[in-house]
């Protein structure tokens, strides 16, 4: 695999990018920003539970070890539209 970095900016209420593409065996580095309150980076299938305050880049990486598509969500109670706010990670 190789290594795919990604930057991902998290507001009220959504991710961006809202889908990250990569292959298995790749090594996934996610930058994570929030541009506006305090949000989450809820990953369960990769044992990732991170907070992202707002003006701090917060770097995670894991081994995209898995097929299939995942999903990604705030944790982070973030206001009205929080349940709705997620993206979906693709390992091909």
């Amino acid at each position: 695999g190789v290594r795919k970095e990604f930057i991902v900016s998290a507001k009220q209420w959504s991710f961006t990018p809202a889908v990250i593409k990569v292959k298995k065996g790749d090594t996934v580095v996610l930058k994570l920003k929030s541009t506006d309150v305090t949000h989450g980076m809820f990953i369960p299938d990769f044992n990732i539970n991170e907070t992202m305050e707002p003006g701090v880049m917060k770097t995670i990486e894991f081994l995209a070890d898995k097929s299939g598509t995942f999903t990604y969500s705030c944790n982070i109670p973030c206001g009205a539209g929080h349940k709705a706010m997620s993206g979906k990670l693709i390992i091909e």
